[in-house]
């Protein structure tokens, strides 16, 4: 039933984009100079670049459900018995900061997660993650925003605890540092604006010999913008997919720890007193080799925007 309920807010949304007519965000003028337009999807794909000095301090929180997953003994992937919890949450926040109008500074700071899986052995995590640090870099940027092309550079470092934990604790981090690249882009079309993104990330060993699987996936957004007379809203929709490689202890690859998804997902947001945002989003997993399988996740995210400095 949940499943049908996803796919009939997918296409409402389709129909709603087509169908709607709506002004697209401007630049707008404020105490003497031009800020960008902001562009970001639920998923937090930023095809645009901060103004020189603006900073940026958002909030996010996930809750995936899963509903299957992969038992390696029996080879096959199995449906969760009612019985069987399988709660997660992760909390984190994202900074970024104007350099200047072409290059953003940000990072990415995995506040707590927690993990409860019952009533078999439970396995408990809480804490902090893998800090995260980075670059953003603007390659194209139209009249008007018209299209607009970002490429950034991030670096992982193995802050959170994935060793000498217990036989119920969940590692809270790969131990490994982590290398990711990624091209980012919009084209507004005229009512309707699309985000597209592709990434790759590199994970090095880390200090038990594992080397976690490289990842690699790409996302596709259309959002309409719509300004009312109660506030700016938006509505989108999209899909996104991801590849993990498989795990390789000592150079010898692990059977079974590959995986590949493909997921549809919708998602509304909020625009308050124009630099503070509130974003919901529900992906809902379409298919899923092997592993957990999500069958939906709920993701929140708070945006606020502010200047370091007023220029005139």
């Amino acid at each position: 039933m949940k499943k049908k309920f996803i796919l009939l807010l997918f296409g409402l949304l389709l129909f709603t984009v087509r169908q709607s007519i709506g002004q697209n965000p401007e630049q707008q003028v404020d105490s003497g100079f031009v800020k960008k337009p902001v562009f970001i999807s639920v998923l937090n794909i930023r095809p645009v670049t901060l103004n020189k000095q603006r900073i940026l301090f958002s909030l996010q929180a996930e809750y995936p459900e899963y509903y299957k997953y992969f038992n390696p003994q029996s080879g096959k992937t199995e449906r969760i018995s009612e019985s069987t919890a399988l709660n997660e949450a992760y909390y984190f926040g994202h900074i970024v900061y104007g350099f200047n109008d072409q290059i953003n500074l940000f990072a990415i700071l995995p506040m707590t997660s927690i993990h409860h899986y019952s009533p078999s052995a439970t396995i408990i995590g809480k804490g902090f993650g893998d800090f995260v640090l980075g670059g953003i870099y603007s390659l194209v940027e139209s009249k008007n925003f018209e299209n607009s092309l970002t490429s950034s550079i991030t670096i992982g470092f193995p802050t959170g605890k994935f060793k000498n934990i217990g036989p119920n604790n969940y590692p809270l981090g790969l131990g490994a540092y982590k290398f990711k690249g990624d091209v980012t882009g919009l084209h507004r079309f005229k009512n309707l604006d699309m985000m597209y993104s592709v990434y790759y990330e590199y994970r090095t060993n880390n200090s038990q010999g594992l080397n976690i699987g490289d990842e690699a996936g790409a996302y596709i957004t259309f959002q309409k913008q719509i300004k009312t007379n109660y506030g700016n809203f938006g509505l989108e929709g999209g899909a996104y997919s991801s590849w993990n490689f498989k795990d390789k202890k000592s150079g010898t690859y692990i059977p079974h720890t590959d995986d590949y998804s493909a997921n549809l997902f919708v998602g509304a947001w909020y625009n308050y007193l124009k630099d503070f945002d509130i974003r919901v989003g529900i992906p809902y997993s379409i298919y899923q080799n092997k592993s957990w399988l999500t069958k939906y996740e709920v993701s929140i995210q708070l945006d606020y925007y502010f200047d370091l400095k007023k220029t005139k």
